[in-house]
């Protein structure tokens, strides 16, 4: 699936990019709480390693880019980045 530049909205609460034709919002809490990272979700089965509680209420996306069919993403203030697939995006 094609993705496009992402464009950040309100300061980083959300994230607007078009796929496949469509344009799709995400906010920046909801991608943090989904990420798939190891020290978020566990490797072995996915099961969620936080809360939504363990993450800042002031969660703010600080940087956005594609690479490689993938949304990056940089978080604040933890400063931790994640990778979306697109595939999975437009499925959420």
């Amino acid at each position: 699936m094609h993705i496009s530049a992402p464009r950040l909205l309100d300061g980083g609460t959300a994230v607007e990019l078009t796929m496949g034709g469509r344009k799709h919002r995400f906010h920046a809490l909801w991608l943090r709480d989904n990420a798939s990272d190891t020290s978020t979700r566990s490797a072995s089965n996915g099961q969620r390693l936080i809360t939504i509680l363990d993450i800042p209420a002031t969660t703010r996306i600080a940087e956005a880019d594609i690479s490689a069919g993938q949304l990056a993403v940089r978080f604040e203030p933890e400063g931790k980045s994640v990778n979306y697939d697109a595939g999975w995006l437009a499925a959420h």
